[in-house]
C-alpha cells in the first residue's frame, strides 16, 4: 500500500466483512437448527469471525491514534488462520446437499465466502469515502421466545449488504422494513410514507447521516420519528454529534441482535407514546374548541362524541362537557324564547295603551331649560319621591332622565350629603339591566338626579295592560332582574324598593332596574308608616323592612317574589283596603300559591315564589345568584 489508512478507515474496512460473515451465518443458523452438519460448519464460521473481531479490537483500541506498517502487517497476518477456517467452512457448505437444494441458503453462503476473502485485503485509502457496514453477532438463544415487534422501519445505508442484513433481521423480529440507499431517497420516502423508526448510517457518499438527521429533526412532520444511528465509527465525537442532532440512540458496529432488538423496541415504544400524546393533545384541542363554540353559541350537539368514546379521564370530561353543553344550549334556547314571548307581551300592551298627554303636569314645563343645560322634552311620570322627566342634555348631546326630589327628602344638609353618598354607590353598578345613575345636583332650590334615559314600558304598565304575563315572559323578566341584583349586591348596594314601577322594559325586552339607592334615602327621612304611605310600596316589602329592622340583600329577594307572583297571577300576594290591614297580612298571613290561581304555572316555579315570600329571611333563598340558578332549570 502506498500509504496507511486512518484508524477509522481501517476499523471500517476490517469490520465490514466480519459483520457480513456473522450476520448471514447467524440467520442461516436459525434456518438449519435441525441439520447437524451445516449447523456445525456455520458455528465454526461464526466462532472464527468472532476471533477476528477480538484480534481487531485488541489491536485497534479506542485510545489509539495511529498504527505503524509493521503493526498492520502483524494484524493482517494474525487474521489469516481464522480467515482460512471461515473459507473452509463456507466452501464445505457450498457443496452440501442443503446448498444444492436451497438457492437462498447457497446465495448467503457465497456472501460469507466473499466476505471472508476480503478480510486481509485492504483497498487503497480514499479521502472521506468510508463505507461502514452493519452486522449481527449471535442471537441470544434465551430470547427466541420474545414476542414479535410491530413497527414500520426505514433502513438507510449505501451498502446493499448492510441494508439486506438489517432488513432480514428486523423482518424476522416482526417489523415491516423498507430500505433507502442514501440520504435523499430516505427523505423522499419519509415524506411519502409513515415510519415508526429510522436506522440511519452515518457515513454515506451523497448525504451523510448527520445532515439527514438534522433535516429530519428540522421538519415538523418528521421530527417525532426516533432515529437510531448505526456506524462502525465508535469514537465519542461521532456519538456526541449524533445525540446533539437529536438521535434517539447510537449503535456501533458490530452489535448484538438482542441489543438491536431492545433498542429498536424501545424506540418503537417511544414513538407509540409520542403518537398517543399527540393524539391526546389533538383531542384536548377539540375540547377547547368546543368550549369556544359554546361561548359563541355555536356548539353542535354531539360534536365531542368521538372524544367521549375514550376510556380515560379525557373521555369522561368530553361526556360531561357534551352533556353540559347540551343543557346550556337548551337553556339559551329557552331564554331566547322567553325574551321573544316578553317582546310579544310588550308589543300587545303598546297596541292597547291609551296615549296620555305630552308633558302637562305639576313641575317643570315642557320646552323649559333646566339647570342651564337640560331641555325638558316631556313629563314621564310622577312617583312617591317626585317627578320624572325626559330631557335633552345639550352639553353632551344625549337624552337623559331627570328625577326631581320632593323637598322633604332633602330638608337639611345631612340628607343632601346622604343623597350624594348613595349616588356614588349607585354609580358603582354597571350592568346592562340597571339604569345608569349620572349625577346628583341642585338648581333653583330643586334637587334632582340625572339618569340614563330608556324608552320603554314599565312592568307595572305591562301587567296592567295584559292582566298577567305568560310563564315564559315572567321568566324573562325575573332572569334579568336577578342578574342586576346579583351585581348590585356584590358591590354592597341593596335596592330596597323593587316593584314593577321601577322595572323598565325597552322594545327588545331588555329590562332596566331604576332607582338604586333612592329608596334607602326615603327610609332614612321618614318613619316606617310614613315611608310606606309616601312610597306606596308596602306590598313589596318583607316583614323585617316593614318592622324597621335592619335589612340585607334578602329583602330584595322577597320583593322579587312579589313581582313574580304579580306577573304570573295579575294579583298581589296580599291585598287589603288600608295600609295597616295590608301590613298586618304581610306580617301574619300566608298567601295562596301562584299555581292555585293559575294552574299553568309550573309547580317548581310556584314553590320557588313561595320560598322567596317566606316571613323569615333565613327561610328564603339567600342570594340572587342562587335564585337565578333555580329559575334556569324551569321553563
Amino acid at each position: 500500500m502506498s500509504s496507511l489508512p486512518s484508524l477509522s478507515e481501517l476499523r471500517h474496512e476490517l469490520r465490514t466483512p466480519v459483520n457480513h460473515i456473522i450476520g448471514y451465518a447467524e440467520m442461516l443458523l436459525e434456518d438449519v437448527e435441525d441439520q447437524p452438519e451445516p449447523r456445525e460448519r456455520l458455528e465454526a464460521a461464526v466462532a472464527a469471525a468472532r476471533s477476528v473481531t477480538a484480534l481487531i479490537n485488541d489491536t485497534l483500541t479506542p485510545t489509539r491514534t495511529s498504527i505503524t506498517p509493521d503493526e498492520l502487517d502483524e494484524l493482517l497476518a494474525s487474521l489469516a488462520a481464522p480467515q482460512q477456517r471461515i473459507i473452509d467452512a463456507a466452501t464445505t457448505l457450498r457443496a452440501s446437499p442443503t446448498a444444492q437444494a436451497d438457492e437462498t441458503f447457497a446465495a448467503d453462503v457465497e456472501r460469507i465466502l466473499a466476505a471472508a476473502r476480503r478480510l486481509t485485503t485492504l483497498p487503497e485509502p480514499a479521502a472521506h469515502d468510508e463505507r461502514p457496514s452493519a452486522s449481527f453477532p449471535a442471537l441470544d438463544r434465551d430470547r427466541t421466545d420474545a414476542p414479535p415487534m410491530d413497527g414500520r422501519i426505514l433502513v438507510v445505508d449505501d451498502i446493499e449488504e448492510n441494508r439486506d442484513v438489517l432488513q432480514r433481521r428486523l423482518e424476522r423480529e416482526g417489523c415491516t422494513v423498507a430500505t433507502a440507499p442514501g440520504g435523499q431517497p430516505a427523505l423522499d420516502q419519509l415524506e411519502r410514507g409513515t415510519f415508526d423508526v429510522v436506522l440511519l448510517d452515518v457515513l454515506m457518499p451523497d448525504m451523510n447521516g448527520y445532515e439527514v438527521l438534522s433535516r429530519l429533526k428540522g421538519s415538523p412532520a418528521l421530527r417525532d420519528i426516533p432515529v437510531i444511528m448505526i456506524s462502525a465509527l465508535d469514537d465519542l465525537d461521532s456519538i456526541v454529534r449524533c445525540i446533539e442532532r437529536g438521535a434517539a440512540d447510537y449503535l456501533p458496529k458490530p452489535f448484538d441482535p438482542v441489543l438491536l432488538r431492545a433498542r429498536v423496541g424501545a424506540c418503537l415504544e417511544q414513538k407509540r407514546m409520542r403518537d398517543t400524546e399527540k393524539e391526546y393533545l389533538r383531542e384536548v384541542n377539540r375540547v377547547v374548541a368546543a368550549a369556544t363554540a359554546v361561548e359563541a353559541n355555536a356548539y353542535p350537539a354531539g360534536a365531542l362524541a368521538e372524544v367521549a368514546r375514550r376510556d380515560d379521564e379525557l373521555g369522561r370530561l368530553a361526556r360531561v362537557f357534551d352533556n353540559m353543553a347540551a343543557q346550556v344550549q337548551a337553556r339559551e334556547d329557552r331564554l331566547r324564547q322567553q325574551v321573544q314571548d316578553l317582546q310579544g307581551e310588550i308589543a300587545a300592551a303598546r297596541e292597547a295603551e291609551t296615549v296620555s298627554g305630552s308633558g302637562v303636569g305639576v313641575g317643570l314645563e315642557t320646552g323649559r331649560r333646566f339647570a342651564t343645560r337640560y331641555e325638558i322634552l316631556k313629563t314621564i311620570g310622577e312617583g312617591g319621591m317626585g317627578m320624572v322627566y325626559h330631557a335633552r342634555d345639550e352639553e353632551l348631546g344625549e337624552d337623559v332622565a331627570i328625577k326631581t326630589l320632593l323637598p322633604e327628602l332633602v330638608a337639611d344638609p345631612v340628607l343632601v350629603e346622604r343623597f350624594k353618598t348613595e349616588t356614588r354607590l349607585a354609580r358603582k353598578i354597571t350592568h346592562r339591566n340597571v339604569v345608569r345613575t349620572h349625577d346628583f345636583g341642585e338648581f333653583g332650590g330643586v334637587y334632582f338626579l340625572t339618569m340614563e334615559y330608556v324608552e320603554g314600558i314599565t312592568v307595572r304598565e305591562l301587567v296592567d295592560q295584559r292582566g298577567s304575563l305568560s310563564v315564559s315572559a315572567t321568566l324573562a323578566v325575573s332572569r334579568q332582574l336577578l342578574d342586576s341584583l346579583a351585581v348590585a349586591h356584590e358591590v354592597g348596594v341593596i335596592h330596597r324598593d323593587i316593584k314593577p314601577q321601577n322595572l323598565l322594559l325597552d322594545e327588545d325586552g331588555v329590562l332596566k332596574v331604576m332607582d338604586f339607592g333612592v329608596a334607602r334615602l326615603a327610609e332614612r327621612t321618614s318613619n316606617l308608616t310614613e315611608a310606606g304611605l309616601i312610597l306606596g310600596t308596602p306590598s313589596y316589602m318583607p316583614p323585617e323592612q316593614l318592622l324597621g329592622d335592619d335589612v340585607d340583600a334578602r329583602c330584595d329577594l322577597y320583593a322579587v317574589g312579589v313581582v313574580l307572583y304579580e306577573c304570573l297571577t295579575g294579583k298581589l300576594p296580599f291585598e287589603a283596603r288600608s295600609t295597616v290591614s295590608l301590613i298586618a297580612k304581610v306580617l301574619n298571613d300566608d298567601p295562596a300559591p301562584p299555581i292555585a290561581t293559575k294552574p299553568d304555572v309550573p309547580p317548581a316555579l310556584s314553590a320557588l315564589v313561595m320560598k322567596l315570600l317566606a316571613k323569615s329571611p333565613d327561610d328564603r333563598m339567600q342570594t340572587a345568584t342562587e335564585v337565578a340558578e333555580q329559575l334556569a332549570g324551569i321553563g
